[in-house]
């Protein structure tokens, strides 16, 4: 699965969230940025070379700060310009269609902030409704949102949290799915072990057995839960 990640951002340069962010991928040969301030500074878009690009991937992602309730201007232009009838729409030539499309936006404001009666009465699923149906007019699968709430005030702690999710989000290719969780954070401790030294290894082996065995039982659950369920409608 190929990932590009289309970021408005007027302050990308000094952005600390998006350096980090930027950091956090890219060792990733899956995953490719677009950042509109930096290639069409005055929004000026190459609408066809856009679209054949939008084309090459299966997952789109849109990644901005929160600006007033909405994305900064350029990434509304580049909808507007680049995201044609005839493009988008998936009863005419649907050429998003069967893609997905995820939204990463950064948070001056706490996250429980954002909740019918809470300071800014919204929640961000609500405040996110036009993607949802840009979505579902291309045929595409939203994803759930990605938000990330007052980056600098993280811990490291949290900022390795966050760096194993946003990988994920990038590139698991079922994010609702815990099984499929599960297979991913093994497939890149394997990845990790392959570049770390030798006298490390041992550790990384016994927490790979430790994951896998979990793994394993999920599977027996599941299955037994499906033969109660097939017992059951008998």
């Amino acid at each position: 699965m190929k990932t590009l990640v289309i970021i408005a951002h007027p302050k990308y340069d000094n952005s600390m969230t998006q350096a980090f962010l930027k950091s956090c991928q890219k060792d990733i040969d899956s995953v490719d940025l677009l950042v509109l301030d930096r290639e069409y500074p005055n929004y000026d878009f190459d609408v066809k070379k856009e679209q054949k690009r939008l084309i090459k991937y299966e997952r789109i992602i849109f990644q901005f700060p929160l600006y007033w309730y909405s994305a900064p201007s350029i990434l509304k232009k580049y909808q507007d310009d680049v995201l044609t009838r005839n493009f988008t729409y998936k009863d005419e030539y649907g050429c998003l269609d069967g893609k997905e499309l995820g939204i990463v936006t950064t948070l001056g404001e706490p996250i429980h902030h954002y909740h019918d009666g809470g300071d800014e009465a919204f929640t961000i699923d609500e405040i996110m409704k036009p993607y949802h149906a840009l979505a579902h007019k291309a045929g595409m699968k939203f994803l759930p949102i990605f938000s990330i709430s007052q980056f600098n005030y993280l811990t490291e702690h949290g900022k390795v949290k966050l760096l194993v999710r946003y990988r994920s989000y990038l590139t698991n290719s079922h994010l609702n799915s815990f099984k499929s969780e599960q297979l991913w954070y093994l497939e890149q401790l394997q990845l990790i072990r392959e570049h770390i030294s030798e006298d490390k290894k041992a550790g990384m082996d016994m927490l790979l057995d430790q994951i896998q065995s979990n793994y394993d039982k999920l599977d027996e659950l599941n299955w037994e839960l499906s033969m109660i369920k097939e017992k059951e409608d008998e």
